[in-house]
């Protein structure tokens, strides 16, 4: 009997142990094949960040330098007007220039005391001179002035108006730079080093360190690269790998007759349902779990389910939104064409209503469609519906008045763009336009309330009825758009997208009587505001 139970026990301890060893085997197979790859990827990832980062900042800088540049050709301004405006553009954004200087010709470089000299010698120079590019970046210098590091940004006016005005320099201190760089090298496009971090220079023959590099796009030829040991990649492995094997010692024999019983009533339906999540990452949305189950692991089959339903939902409604949103675009590039060809006919026959009106058009469009963000600032969302309500105005002057106001402290604030115009619109036809006997007024207000954004549409025209108040009410709350509901796609598009960036306890409100309404936004002040070309 005993010899039996022995023999039991030593079978059974044996085959714990075999499978122990196998399980260690195993973890340290696949943390091999998992942990390091991630952990390469993921720093690859800091460094593309950082690369990203980088590049944005420079491509404000080239943005802002090309808007000098534009000017200038719009407006045939002379080195001493394009002096003065680079003068504005140095006290709004004093931390991101040292200076900006006006090249002519001739390669002379100007500052507004008319202090001058020659960059003909310049590398960057004469790198511009022998290629087509509207702009370049030159290597790191140290400036004669503050003995700070800047890079020169050199861009062609184009077209040439003056001859005294033919390029812009602007110089751009690198400290920025730094503090995105951090800790990663920095490669200028001539293979200089610029930005240093705590590791010594690359040594291709240090097979001990691993390499991870992204180039900056947006100044060609500039890259990052950072290098670290590669035992760093695999310290948290090791760490994990020695936590397991002693935890895994200690309470291993106690769950040694939990694993046998449950095992394979746990393991089989988590293995199916994995199966079925690879299935789902293939593309194929169409399966489903089949496990009746009350326990954990049919609730967890379930969950999946209403996953993957509320995933396809959501695909479907957002291909549908992007269609109808193609389906409302213009080609900005014709549209830009021909409000400029129209607006200088009209200036040359001293039309000066129609040049007002079509310049409010196009700093309309402009400001709607140019940029690929998501998110603009405050001020230029108040810009947009702004130029919206100068060309009403023109249409529906004898019934139409508009204010707008906001606290200056939020006008940086992010917010999702094109969100107001549509309100606007909705104010203008359904609550002004009925009204034809007397001026009604737009108020349009934004501030800060305790920690959200708060942003009023209201006008003093006609009330929305008390039934169609409702339905839109519970439209707007539900977040679902019936076909048959009179709710337009400017109301439901604002609301939903609200939603979609920063959750449910956001969006759009109306509220209509007594000859006012009102419709009121309401986002984070700290939600995401990230804003940038795409």
């Amino acid at each position: 009997m005993h010899s039996i139970q022995r023999k039991i026990t030593l079978y059974a301890g044996g085959c714990f142990l075999l499978l122990f060893l196998a399980l260690l085997v195993a973890i340290h197979i696949e943390m091999e094949r998992t942990v390091v790859p991630l952990n390469e990827s993921l720093t690859q990832q800091i460094v593309n960040a950082r690369s990203e980062q980088i590049s944005y900042w420079f491509q404000q800088r080239i943005g802002e330098v090309e808007m000098l540049a534009t000017l200038a050709s719009d407006h045939h301004l002379t080195r001493e007007e394009l002096l003065r405006e680079s003068r504005k553009l140095e006290q709004r954004r004093g931390h991101d220039y040292e200076s900006i200087r006006i090249v002519d010709l001739q390669g002379n470089s100007w500052t507004p005391d008319s202090n001058s000299f020659s960059i003909l010698n310049r590398d960057y120079y004469k790198e511009l001179i022998s290629s087509n590019a509207p702009c370049v970046v030159s290597n790191v210098i140290v400036s004669r002035a503050n003995k700070a590091e800047i890079v020169v940004i050199l861009y062609r006016v184009e077209p040439l108006v003056h001859e005294d005005a033919a390029y812009i320099a602007a110089a751009v201190p690198i400290g920025k730079m730094k503090d995105i760089a951090q800790d990663i090298l920095v490669y200028d496009g001539r293979g200089s080093l610029i930005v240093n971090s705590e590791f010594p220079e690359l040594d291709d023959s240090r097979a001990n360190m691993a390499i991870f590099t992204a180039s900056i796009t947006g100044v060609p030829g500039w890259k990052l690269i950072f290098q670290v040991p590669k035992s760093q990649l695999t310290q948290g492995m090791t760490k994990t790998q020695r936590s397991a094997l002693m935890v895994g010692t200690v309470v291993g024999i106690f769950f040694l007759i939990l694993v046998l019983l449950l095992g394979s009533s746990i393991a089989k339906p988590i293995q199916a349902l994995r199966q079925l999540m690879r299935q789902v990452e293939d593309g194929d949305w169409s399966v489903r779990s089949n496990d009746k189950r009350r326990d954990e692991i049919g609730e967890l089959a379930r969950s999946f389910n209403q996953m993957l339903i509320k995933l396809y939902q959501s695909q479907q409604e957002k291909k549908e939104m992007e269609l109808q949103m193609i389906h409302e675009q213009i080609k900005p590039h014709f549209l830009y064409n021909t409000l400029d060809t129209i607006q200088w006919m009209a200036a040359s026959h001293d039309a000066n209503d129609v040049v007002d009106i079509v310049e409010s058009l196009s700093t309309y469009f402009r400001l709607g469609l140019s940029s690929g963000s998501q998110f603009v600032t405050l001020e230029q969302e108040f810009q947009h519906v702004e130029s919206y309500l100068n060309i009403q105005c023109v249409r529906y002057d004898d019934i139409l008045d508009y204010e707008l106001s906001y606290d200056k402290h939020l006008e940086q604030h992010q917010i999702i763009r094109f969100i107001l115009q549509p309100l606007v619109e909705n104010a203008i036809y359904h609550g002004i336009k009925p009204l034809t006997n007397q001026k009604s007024k737009i108020s349009i207000r934004a501030y800060k309330q305790g920690d959200q954004l708060i942003v009023t549409v209201l006008n003093n025209g006609v009330d929305i009825p008390k039934s169609r108040l409702a339905s839109l009410q519970k439209t707007l709350r539900d977040g679902k758009k019936d076909r048959n509901e009179e709710i337009g796609f400017g109301l439901y598009s604002v609301n939903h997208r609200i939603k979609l960036a920063y959750g449910e306890l956001y969006g759009l409100q109306i509220s209509s009587g007594q000859g006012v309404t009102c419709m009121t936004i309401n986002v984070p002040l700290g939600g995401n505001n990230s804003c940038g070309k795409s």
